[in-house]
Formats: structure tokens, sequence, C-alpha cells
């Protein structure tokens, strides 16, 4: 039986070994080029539909790669994740060593696309099938192994354009990755029939799928944007400063910080016409020696501490009744400054959370703190950042623990949490956990099945860490493609940025610049509509894993076949003329 033809031109090539590997670095830089000045900071957003072109091309050749060119393409991918995320350096001296580490790690999905692709697709699966499912396979995989990470997406490319991202409450971002795919399949295809390397019915597949999804995706956007919204909700002022911070910080200066947050948080409600309901605090300012502690039935007087059980008691019942006291100070303070309001406005906070039981648990997390100055809930991280929040394995080796640096040794909380600001409800996440998209749709789909949705998402984070670099626009922008993928508004309070009011459509109302300091007042509006990718989750994706390891196995078996018959019925074939890989 003839082999399938794929729609896709292979590249013959007869030049010698260097021009070949000097063809394989080339287009991989060119690659990086286009996806680094698509993102942010440069956002030259249309560019994403060009970007994986020159992987394209790699994909075509005809002649075999080696495992040299492929080492050279991955060099060249690890430099586009380097670059892009060279903010995480910032962070602390010890985090080079992570962030080479990561640049390196997230170059291999992108390398393996080029591998697997061609693999494919030179063994006769369609290229129209291949392109799509094996970049959303490879972005399904990145966002779950080794705890995840969402972070420049090819769908985060078209945040800017409203009407190209709203599919994303239909697959996630993954949805709109596999269309920028299509597209960039289709503009390769273009090319190959404008220099006569494939033919016009080749094309014309290529073309009217890629017209008929693009006309889909269009229209649904348009759909969706002009959807009205409901009621007014519960009003927020979102606080902003520009803190610098240090994994240790003396108590000095964590009740300095906290003293400026109070201020920014007085003079938000001095400037205000209108009553603010909440006001909301980025991740881990409100604690200024003072966190949050619970004392269970069952503590023990924790190791590091030389007291007696009695006196720890009663230090732990002091800090209590100080945490209360000291919201009280604040909370009677902002109700001054706005003398109309009923009662004293609401506390949502990032606070540390010291647990004391059988053991002693450390979170970070939001607190939750009702008009009347008590606490009403709260909210643990459950997504932790590797390196930065806790090291995998190093605690457990005996003689290594002492080499984890202070404030590491997080728990994680045991899963989403409502929070009730009037009639307004409220999911609250940390940090990085709106930087891995699965985290927050996990949690929306828990709260569906549970038969309460929140109104609107909050999330704080202090990414004072990285200083003014594009980061925090990456994390800004996993921000919008998780507020269209759950249907809600997220209001994120943030140290130094990027502090923002997003709509739940995905586009920004309002946000403070990065290192401003000042606030936001948001109203967002109740928005009922319940996502595809809430009902159902990310499943979608995880088949295109699961389609990717048939397809491998089954031509795989196709190709032993074939070479079985091969040996049994013809000459050995030349060494140039060896199967692509």
């Amino acid at each position: 039986m003839a082999r399938e033809i794929p729609i896709i031109s292979t590249m013959n090539d007869t030049h010698s070994n260097d021009s070949i590997h000097s063809r394989v670095t080339w287009p991989a830089l060119s690659s990086i080029a286009l996806l680094w000045l698509a993102q942010p900071p440069m956002q030259l957003w249309w560019l994403g539909f060009v970007a994986l072109v020159p992987l394209l091309y790699l994909i075509s050749l005809k002649r075999r790669l080696t495992k040299r060119d492929y080492l050279k393409v991955w060099i060249v991918l690890s430099v586009y994740w380097l670059v892009s995320l060279q903010g995480l350096r910032h962070a602390h001296p010890l985090m080079h060593g992570p962030w080479l580490a990561l640049g390196g790690y997230l170059a291999v999905y992108q390398t393996l696309f080029v591998v697997f692709s061609r693999y494919l697709i030179h063994r006769g699966i369609c290229a129209l099938v291949v392109i799509p499912l094996v970049w959303v396979a490879q972005e399904y995989i990145r966002n779950y192994l080794l705890t995840g990470i969402s972070v420049l997406m090819l769908g985060h490319v078209l945040v800017k354009v409203p009407v190209l991202v709203q599919i994303a409450d239909l697959f996630g971002s993954y949805g709109v990755s596999a269309f920028l795919a299509l597209v960039n399949l289709f503009v390769w295809q273009l090319i190959q029939l404008c220099r006569r390397q494939i033919e016009r019915k080749e094309f014309a597949w290529v073309f009217a799928i890629t017209l008929t999804t693009s006309v889909a995706v269009v229209a649904y956007g348009t759909y969706r944007i002009n959807q009205q919204t409901g009621d007014s909700l519960a009003r927020f002022a979102l606080i902003q400063r520009s803190e610098k911070v240090e994994y240790v910080l003396d108590p000095e200066r964590q009740i300095e910080m906290f003293q400026n947050y109070a201020a920014s948080s007085v003079e938000a409600a001095r400037q205000t016409p209108q009553i603010v309901d909440a006001y909301i605090w980025p991740e881990s300012m409100y604690s200024a020696t003072n966190p949050l502690v619970f004392l269970g039935p069952d503590a023990i007087v924790p190791k590091v501490y030389d007291v007696t059980q009695t006196e720890f008691e009663t230090a732990a019942r002091n800090q209590q009744l100080a945490f209360t006291e000291r919201s009280s100070f604040l909370q009677s303070a902002l109700r001054r400054e706005q003398p109309d309001a009923i009662q004293a406005p609401e506390l949502i906070v990032g606070c540390g959370v010291i647990e004391y039981g059988k053991q002693l648990d450390v979170y970070s997390a939001v607190v939750n703190i009702d008009g009347n100055h008590q606490v009403e809930t709260w909210y643990g991280k459950t997504h932790l950042v590797m390196f930065g929040e806790y090291i995998p394995i190093l605690p457990s080796i005996p003689g290594l623990s002492s080499m984890v640096p202070a404030g590491m040794g997080l728990q994680s909380g045991d899963g989403g949490k409502l929070m009730q600001v009037g009639k307004t409800l409220v999911a609250p996440n940390v940090c990085i956990e709106t930087a891995v998209e699965r985290v927050a749709v996990n949690q929306m789909h828990e709260f569906h099945a549970q038969g309460q949705m929140p109104d609107v998402i909050v999330t704080v984070t202090n990414d004072g860490w990285f200083d003014n670099t594009s980061v925090i626009a990456h994390h800004l922008r996993c921000a919008q493609m998780v507020a269209i993928a759950c249907r809600r508004p997220i209001l994120s309070a943030a140290n130094n940025g990027p502090t923002a009011w997003i709509d739940s459509r995905g586009q920004i109302v309002e946000r403070l610049e990065t290192g401003q300091t000042g606030f936001l007042i948001a109203q967002p509006t109740k928005d009922e509509r319940l996502s595809l990718v809430v009902r159902i989750g990310d499943w979608p994706a995880a088949v295109t894993v699961i389609l990717c390891v048939a397809l491998g196995i089954c031509t795989r078996k196709r190709d032993a076949d074939t070479r079985v018959k091969a040996f049994a019925t013809t000459e050995p074939t030349s060494s140039h003329t060896k199967e692509p890989a």
C-alpha cells in the first residue's frame, strides 16, 4: 500500500552537512526572535501568526537531523526562555541556578515539538492533525509536570485582541494556542505554494480549514464580548506600593511595610467618595511580625522555642489578641474617613498563618477580616513555588536540611475557599496560582460541583521580587486568560505590580503601572455565565497527549512492518536515504 502523502511539503536538501547545521540554527533563532517580539515587553502580537513558521521549516526538512542538530535547537530555544524569564533571577542570588535550569527545562518541550512532529509527518500523518495536536500536548504536559507553569503559552500572544481569545472559556488557553498553531501552518503552506513546493489541491484543504476555524473563532468571540453582564458587585480598593523585599526581613522593616500599606489604605478611603466595602492588600504585606495564629487542642511547644507549655500557650493567645487589636485599629481609621459607612470595611489581606498542633505548619495565606474585626475565614496557598517556597527532596536528606534558606518550608492549603463581602462571594488566590491556569480552573470546577460559585476572583501577589521586568506583564496576561476561562472578573493586588481590575472578558478595565504607589477602586459586575472549561475541566487538552501517544505507537509499528518487508524484498539502501527523524 502506498504511504499517505502528508499535507506539508518536505524540503529537499542537497547541501553539505555544515550547511544543514547552519540551516537548523537560523530557523530556531528566527522563531525565538518572533516569539519574544510577540510577547511583552514589545507586544507585537501579530507576529504570533508567523512565529512557528521557522520551526515548521525544520519539521519539513527531508534530510535526517542528527542529535547535534537537535541539541542546537534546544540551546537556541533555551535562550528564549532565559531572556523572557530573566526577571526570576532578581528574587535571590541563589535563584540564578534554578533560573538556568528552568530555561533549559522549558526549552525541552518546544524541542520535542519539532522532534515528534517530524516523526509523525514524515511517516504520513497529516500536518493539519499533527501541528496543533502536538503543540497543545506539549503545553498541557508542562502545565502539570513538576508542579506546572502556564506563563508564555502561545495563546497568550493574542490577549490584546479580545475577539480572538474568547474561545478560552471552551478549552482554556490551549484552544487559543491550537488556533495560532493552525494559522502558522497555513502561512507556511502559503509560502510553499508560492515556491511551487506543493499542489493547489493540497493547499486548498489547509486554506478551507483555517478559514472556517478563523470565522468560527471571530464569530464566537464577537458573540461572547457582546453578551451583557449583571448588576454591580461590592466595591473594592486594591492597594499597591513598591516595597523592596528580601527573603529575610528584620522586624522593623516588616512593621514599616505594614504601616506604609495602612497609610495608603487610609489615603484611598479619604480620596474615594463612594463607600468601599473591602480593602485588598498584596501577599504577606499584612503579617508585620504578627501573623494569624491558631492554637490547636493538641498543640505542643515547637523545638525552636525554649519556653514552658504554659508560657507558650499564653504567648500564642496574646498574639491572637494583638492581631485582632491591630485589625480593629486599622478598620476604625478607615471608617473615620468614610463616616457614611454602616460598619467598618472588610479586609482581604495577604498574611502569614501559623497553626500550632503536634507540628508547626506555616502558610502563605489570604485572610478575610469582617467588619467586627474578626477573622471570617482564611485561604492557604495550595500551589507553592518550587525553589521559592519549598525545595524538593533536599530538606529530607540528613545533613543537608541546613542548606535550605530561611523562609522556605511552607505548607500547602487544603483547597479553594469562599469569602463573603456583603452579598459578593470572593474566591482568593495567591501569587503564582494565577500563573498556573489549571489551579483557578480546577477550584472553580470544585465550586460548581458544590453548587456555590464565586462572583469574583481576588489574587494577591508580591512581584516585588522581580523588579520591573517583563515577568510582571507575563503574570498579568496569565490572569487575563484565567478570567476568560472562568468567566469571572479578577482583582489583582500586588506589591510592585501587577495591580489591576480585569473583567470577565479578560480585558483590563484599569491598572496601576509597575512600581507605582497608589490604589484602584474596582466595582465589577456579576457574570453568571458558566464556561465549558469550568464544567468539564481541561480533559480535551489531556486527550491530545493520549492521541499523540497512540499515533506514535501506531506509526512506529507501521514503520517497523515496512522496514521488515523492505529488508526481505530489496537491497539495502544508502545511508543518504535514511528516513527523516
